[in-house]
C-alpha cells in the first residue's frame, strides 16, 4: 500500500494551520434563496466535505458590488449575506477543517447582464480598457440555439466602459468591505481572485489592458491593480489574517499572460500581502483549460506552479486533475507544489481524504472528469436546484439522500445493466430489497460502457465502471448476463416491481442513402466492428461526432464533419473548446448548420449556405444521436403492478440523468 505521507502532512498559511496538504477549490453550486443568500443545502454540501477529511476548504466565489453581480453568485457586498456565509463557517468547522470564501469582480465578463439591476443598483461592466470582446466591431447575432452548452456565454460584442481612478477606488474599497464581512462571519482566510479572465486577471494581462497610465503598460504597472486590492483588503483585515490571491499561470491565448510574466508579478503579490498563491489558469477564450476534462493528462497545471513556487517564499496551492491521491502525493514529495487543490474529484466523493488516508483507494468514487457539473445546457436545472455530478448524484442533497431501510422489502427485477439499472439495482439491495439485474449482452454499462472504448484519452471513463461493479459486488447483487427480457419471463419470476432501464439504441437519418453500404453507425466505428475507407465524412456534432472525427484524424484520415445545427449543440463549453480546437488543429473539414441531403456511394450532398454541395468520401460515419429502447415497458405494464423506467430508455440524454434517475427511482420503491 503507497503511504500518503506528504498529503497528509499538517501545513501553514500564513498564522492557519492546516491539518494536511488537501485543498477544496472553489466551485459556484448555484445553491441560493431568491435574495442571493445561501441555502442551508449549501451549508450541508460543505459539511460533507469537511467530514471527509479535507484540510481546507475555499468556498465558492462571491461578488463583491452589487454592479458585479450575475445570477448564481452569492454576494458580499452587504451585511446581509453574513449570517448564511456564517451557516457555511460554522458547518467546516464541526470537522477540524478550515475555511476561506472567495471574492470577485467580473470586469468586462459582465457586458451580458448589463440591463439587470441588483439590489437597485445597475449593473455596471467594467473593464481596464474600452474593447469588446473580440476585439472588434463583429455583431454576434442572438440564436436560440447557441451551439455551446449554456447561452450565459452567448454575450454582444459591446465593449465594457474603461475603468475610471474612482472606478478603481470603488472596487478596491468594494474587495476589502467583503472582506470584513468574511473575517465577521467566522471564516479562517479569504481568497481574492485574480484569475479566469475576471477583472483583476484583465488588469494583469496584455491581451486586455491596453492602458497608459500607472495601470497599464508593462508588466509590472499591469500588477498595480491586483497589489492595491491585495494592499485594501491586507489594511482592512489586519496583518495576521490570511489572505489567499489566486491567479492564472498562463492564459493559454495568444497575446494573454503567460508564465515568464506570472513569475515576475506573483512576488509583487507578495509584498503587497498575500500568505499564498492558487494556481489555476485560463482566460474565458480558452476555459477549457480551467476546468480540465478526461482529455487533458492528470496534473496539467502543475508545471505553472512549480514555476511560481521557485519565485516566492510563501505555500503555492496547485489544482487541475489532482484527484488521485497517488498522483498528487507524488507531486508534493518532488516539491512542485504545498498543497493540492480538489474540486471536482470532492463532489465525486467526500470522503476521498479519509479514503485515501486509509488506504482504501478501491473505494474512492472517482471523477470521471465529463464535466456535466458545468453543463447549465444539458442540465438547466442547476440554475434553481444547483449543480450535481454524474456520479455522485446526493450533491446538494446529503441530508436527503440517504437510503433508508425498507420495512418491506420486495422482489425487484432490473431490466438493462447501463448506469441508471446499476445504481438503481444496487440502492435496492442496499435498502433490503430482493434484486436481480438481466442485462441481454455479455457486458454491463450501456452506452457509457461504448464511450469507455473510444481511442480518445478517456482514461478517467473506466472509473465508473469500476465504482459501479464494486457497488454491485458488494451489495451481493446477483447478475444475469446475456439474458434478454421477454413478457414471458417476466411473468415466470413473478417480482413485485420492475424497473426498466433498457436504455437506447443508434438513430440512422430519414434520408436517402443512409442505410447504403458505405454509412455506418459510430458506435460500430468504436466497437471495431466497422471499417471506414482513407476519406470520411461523420454526420453529426455532438459529442460522438466530435470524439469519432478526432480519433479517424488521429488515424490518418481525410475527415470532414457535417451537422444540421450548430456545432457542439448542447455540450458542456469547456469540452466543446478542447474538442473543437483539436479539429481544426488536426484540418478538420467543419460545416455546421449544413443538413445531409443525400447519402451516395462516393460521398454525401449537403445543404451549404443554400447551395448543394457534394463532399466526396469513401464512408460516412453516422452519429446523429439515439432513439430510447422502450418497447418492454408497455408489456411489462400488463403483468406487474409496479413499474418504472429510468435512463435512456425513457428519452435520450447522459449518464448524469441516468444515475440521478436510478438512485431516486430506487429510494421511493
Amino acid at each position: 500500500m503507497t503511504k500518503l505521507e506528504k498529503l497528509f502532512e499538517p501545513g501553514n498559511i500564513g498564522e492557519m494551520e492546516v491539518k494536511n496538504r488537501i485543498v477544496m477549490s472553489p466551485m459556484g453550486t448555484f445553491s441560493l434563496n431568491p435574495d442571493g443568500s445561501l441555502k442551508d443545502e449549501t451549508a450541508d454540501y460543505y459539511a460533507e466535505r469537511a467530514k471527509g477529511g479535507v484540510g481546507f476548504i475555499i468556498c465558492q466565489t462571491s461578488t463583491i458590488l452589487p454592479e458585479a453581480a450575475i445570477p448564481g453568485r452569492t454576494g458580499t457586498w452587504d451585511d446581509k449575506f453574513i449570517p448564511g456565509l456564517r451557516r457555511v463557517a460554522d458547518a467546516i468547522h464541526q470537522y477540524d477543517t478550515k475555511c476561506a470564501f472567495q471574492l470577485t469582480h467580473h470586469g468586462r465578463l459582465l457586458t451580458q447582464y448589463s440591463h439587470m439591476v441588483i439590489d437597485g443598483t445597475q449593473i455596471k461592466p467594467i473593464a481596464p480598457s474600452a474593447i469588446p470582446r473580440l476585439l472588434t466591431d463583429i455583431q454576434i447575432p442572438r440564436t436560440q440555439d447557441s451551439g455551446v452548452a449554456s447561452s450565459i456565454w452567448v454575450a454582444d460584442n459591446v465593449p465594457a466602459q474603461e475603468a475610471s481612478k474612482e472606478d478603481i477606488k470603488r472596487i478596491k474599497s468594494g474587495f476589502a468591505e467583503a472582506a470584513r464581512r468574511v473575517k465577521q462571519a467566522g471564516y479562517d482566510a479569504v481568497e481574492i481572485h485574480g484569475g479566469h479572465g475576471y477583472l483583476i486577471s484583465q488588469f494583469l494581462s496584455p491581451f486586455v489592458n491596453r492602458r497608459t497610465d500607472e495601470y497599464g503598460g508593462s508588466t509590472e504597472k499591469r500588477a498595480r491593480f491586483a497589489c492595491e486590492v491585495i494592499e485594501a483588503v491586507r489594511e482592512k483585515l489586519g496583518p495576521e489574517f490570511p489572505i489567499v490571491f489566486r491567479l492564472s499561470g498562463s492564459d493559454f491565448l495568444e497575446g494573454g499572460i503567460n508564465i515568464d510574466e506570472v513569475v515576475l508579478q506573483a512576488p509583487l503579490f507578495v509584498e503587497a500581502g498575500a500568505d499564498a498563491l492558487d494556481v489555476s489558469a485560463s482566460e474565458q477564450a480558452s476555459i477549457d483549460w480551467q476546468y480540465p476534462s478526461f482529455l487533458f493528462p492528470p496534473g496539467p497545471l502543475v508545471h505553472l506552479a512549480e514555476r511560481i513556487r521557485k519565485a516566492v517564499k510563501v505555500p503555492i496551492i496547485t489544482v487541475g486533475k489532482l484527484g488521485d491521491p497517488i498522483f498528487a502525493e507524488e507531486m508534493l514529495r518532488r516539491g512542485k507544489a504545498d498543497f493540492t487543490a480538489m474540486g471536482r474529484p470532492l463532489l465525486a466523493d467526500p470522503e476521498l481524504p479519509n479514503k485515501a488516508k486509509e488506504g482504501r483507494f478501491d473505494d474512492i468514487r472517482r471523477c470521471v472528469y465529463c464535466l456535466n457539473c458545468f453543463n447549465f445546457g444539458a442540465h438547466p436545472h442547476f440554475l434553481s436546484e444547483g449543480i450535481s455530478c454524474t456520479v455522485n448524484p446526493a450533491v446538494l442533497r446529503e441530508k436527503k439522500f440517504q437510503p433508508l431501510p425498507t420495512a418491506a422489502p420486495k422482489k425487484v427485477m432490473i431490466i438493462g445493466g447501463g448506469p441508471a439499472g446499476m445504481e438503481a439495482v444496487r440502492t435496492l439491495a442496499e435498502r433490503g430489497h430482493h434484486v436481480v439485474l438481466y442485462e441481454k449482452t455479455d457486458k454491463l454499462g450501456g452506452q457509457w460502457y461504448i464511450a469507455c472504448q473510444q481511442k480518445q484519452k478517456k482514461q478517467d471513463y473506466p472509473n465508473l465502471l469500476k465504482c459501479l461493479s464494486r457497488g454491485l459486488d458488494k451489495a451481493g447483487v446477483e447478475v444475469k448476463l446475456n439474458t434478454e427480457v421477454t413478457p414471458q419471463l417476466v411473468k415466470s419470476e413473478k417480482p413485485d416491481a420492475v424497473v426498466i432501464a433498457t436504455g437506447a439504441t443508434p438513430q440512422t437519418p430519414n434520408i436517402p442513402g443512409a442505410d447504403g453500404k458505405n454509412e455506418v453507425q459510430a458506435i460500430d466505428v468504436i466497437l471495431g466492428r466497422a471499417k471506414v475507407g482513407r476519406r470520411v465524412v461523420v454526420v453529426g456534432g455532438r459529442y460522438v461526432g466530435l470524439e469519432i472525427a478526432d480519433q479517424l484524424a488521429d488515424e490518418g484520415r481525410r475527415v470532414t464533419l457535417v451537422t444540421s445545427r450548430a456545432l457542439g449543440r448542447g455540450i458542456e463549453r469547456n469540452l466543446y473548446l478542447t474538442l473543437r480546437n483539436r479539429l481544426i488543429e488536426k484540418g478538420v473539414q467543419l460545416f455546421a448548420n449544413s443538413p445531409v441531403v443525400e447519402i451516395r456511394e462516393k460521398g454525401i450532398y449537403i445543404a451549404f449556405e443554400g447551395d448543394l454541395v457534394f463532399l466526396k468520401a469513401d464512408t460516412a460515419v453516422l452519429a446523429v444521436g439515439v432513439k430510447p429502447e422502450n418497447q418492454l415497458i408497455e408489456a411489462v405494464k400488463e403483468i406487474v403492478p409496479e413499474v418504472h423506467a429510468v435512463g435512456d430508455c425513457v428519452e435520450p440524454r447522459d449518464a448524469m440523468w441516468a444515475i440521478r434517475e436510478g438512485a431516486e427511482i430506487a429510494r421511493r420503491i
